[in-house]
């Protein structure tokens, strides 16, 4: 690869890095945390969900 090439690629992935970024209110935040801190438990619906796809995909 040339310099230009991977100049233009490193740029690219920062591109793509800095679109991933969140900008959260602290409200959002608080939220957030505490969904990952105390999750909702799994209902009927995801159950039967992960197991359709458990069954297409083999796993």
């Amino acid at each position: 690869m040339t310099k230009n090439a991977t100049g233009s690629m490193q740029e690219e992935k920062l591109s793509i890095v800095d679109q991933r970024r969140l900008d959260l209110s602290v409200n959002d935040c608080r939220v957030f945390v505490e969904a990952l801190v105390n999750p909702r438990p799994v209902n009927d619906c995801l159950r039967d969900t992960v197991r359709r796809d458990r069954e297409a995909t083999g796993v």
